[in-house]
């Protein structure tokens, strides 16, 4: 029950100030100081974001894909010198 007194309570405050402020409004003499600043508009995406992720990863695979010539180079580089430091090690021992 209180919650429904408190919650009429609010909206007959609210319904009070929307009243005190068109009728200041209307009056013109002065603008209502107490509007919170308008935010900027947000730019929204047409279409499902399912879609949208898939083409990004698309995109990015056709990226990597292009450097994977190298990348394998220097991967099969990193593993030899990685074997070649192992049999320096057992050579030492």
């Amino acid at each position: 029950m209180a919650g429904k007194a408190a919650s009429s309570v609010v909206k007959a405050i609210g319904q009070y100030q929307a009243r005190l402020r068109k009728e200041v409004l209307m009056a013109g003499e002065e603008d209502w100081p107490y509007d919170p600043e308008r935010k900027e508009m947000k730019t929204r995406r047409k279409g499902h974001k399912v879609d949208r992720i898939a083409a990004e990863k698309r995109e990015n695979t056709a990226k990597l894909m292009e450097k994977m010539p190298e990348m394998l180079l220097d991967y099969k580089k990193r593993r030899w010198e990685k074997k070649m430091k192992e049999e320096e090690k057992a050579k030492d021992k």
